[in-house]
């Protein structure tokens, strides 16, 4: 049946969703300003943020270059694209909310559009797309499904944007460097640090605070020279889309989570924007073969970027730093006892990086260091055909045999890194 509306209200309600419509309306698959708002305000949780002290500023500046030549040492690669130096960024938690969502802008847009119910785009947000969804006044079940299937279409960029905006909001409040989730972001030559929180971490943990900013610099610098290599980046980028596409919209959880959320009272802020974060609010995603093939070799190149970093890191931490294993042991265990917002984030862009994964990316990194020694290992990255599938990356000795065979016509040489 219809939904009753009062005698003589019809006009009134046609025009209130038709205004509300018209706000909502966007050529892009997602409200790109209300993914900042919202990232910023969970970000900083309603408090006003203060600058970055100088001191800490210039401390970094300084250590971002000692990171830079330590990283090319070790991997033998230079640190970013044309070899240019690195500069380093120090935030409040807001501003790095916002500068990550430019930053992965890309691949952002690319998952919204795969996000987007089937039918949206033209039909939700073309020309007279408002009023051919009000006109509707058919009744039955069918033209009341219709019409949830436009408004589905045309309110799904905002709530896309929600969803983005509040895990990376959330994300942000932890967030210790650029690279806490190894997504690909449009290269600016620039590293993000937030001072407070290394800070906080620094204290928590009781570790000294030039020691953690050390290590946490080369950590970035390592995985901004993995995945600013252009074979590494494209192969990424197309693992998040493919695996994005998997997800199938349904317009009535989200309907449901609300009412549950509501049960008790009406939801805060928080409530709300974990709630918008879970992409499971929205629908679920496809289990077919061919996904779960992707998201196997999503896990295992984000597993083998972890655990590279951390073998790099490690290694220039054995130069430099005297205490390094109790750094390394406050990030195991910051790992295990991660928040559901940080995982609610890695859900959605397909990722999963826990403890287990970097251990497994570890490993890898670590039996091709005892089969072949840091030779074998210099060849991970440079060619997309080096990248390890699924099963090499639980056994290197499989990665080794396949790389070393010569590739068909080109007479076995080795690509260079430069």
């Amino acid at each position: 049946m219809a939904p009753d509306i009062p005698p003589g209200m019809g006009g009134f309600f046609q025009g209130m969703i038709g205004d509300l419509l018209r706000m909502l309306k966007t050529d892009s698959p997602l409200q790109w300003d209300l993914a900042l708002q919202l990232a910023q305000t969970v970000a900083a949780e309603g408090q006003a943020e203060g600058n970055v002290d100088p001191s800490e500023r210039i401390c970094l500046e300084g250590l971002i270059g000692v990171a830079e030549l330590h990283v090319a040492d070790v991997t033998g690669m230079t640190t970013s694209p044309g070899g240019r130096p690195l500069s380093i960024v120090t935030t409040g938690r807001a501003e790095w909310a916002r500068r990550s969502l430019e930053g992965w802008r890309p691949v952002i847009e690319q998952i919204a559009a795969a996000l987007a119910p089937r039918d949206a785009g033209a039909a939700a947000n073309g020309p007279g797309a408002t009023e051919d969804l009000l006109a509707s006044e058919e009744s039955g079940d069918e033209a009341l499904a219709a019409f949830l299937g436009r408004w589905t279409s045309a309110v799904a960029p905002a709530m896309i944007a929600m969803q983005v905006g509040s895990v990376v909001g959330h994300l942000a409040q932890r967030a210790l460097g650029q690279y806490d989730l190894p997504l690909p972001r449009r290269d600016d030559g620039e590293i993000l640090v937030v001072p407070s929180n290394a800070t906080q971490f620094a204290e928590d943990w009781s570790l000294p605070p030039a020691d953690v900013a050390l290590w946490l610099c080369v950590r970035d610098v390592a995985v901004h020279a993995v995945l600013t290599r252009p074979h590494v980046r494209s192969r990424l980028e197309s693992l998040l889309r493919r695996q994005a596409t998997g997800f199938r919209p349904d317009p009535t959880a989200l309907e449901e989570r609300l009412g549950q959320a509501a049960a008790g009272g009406m939801p805060d802020l928080g409530d709300l924007t974990r709630l918008l974060g879970d992409p499971g609010t929205f629908g679920e995603l496809d289990d077919s073969p061919e996904l779960r093939q992707v998201r196997a070799e999503l896990s295992a190149l984000s597993s083998a970027v972890e655990g590279y970093a951390e073998w790099v890191t490690d290694t220039v931490a054995a130069r430099s730093i005297g205490a390094r294993s109790a750094i390394r042991e406050a990030l195991r265990r910051r790992r295990v006892e991660r928040g559901d917002e940080e995982r609610v984030a890695e859900s959605l862009f397909g990722l999963h990086l826990d403890q287990d994964a970097v251990d497994r990316g570890e490993s890898f990194v670590r039996g091709i260091l005892e089969r072949g020694g840091e030779a074998e290992l210099m060849k991970l990255w440079r060619d997309e055909r080096n990248l390890p599938t699924p099963a090499e990356l639980d056994a290197p000795g499989l990665w080794i045999e396949r790389v070393n065979l010569p590739a068909l016509g080109d007479g076995g040489g080795e690509p260079t890194d430069h």
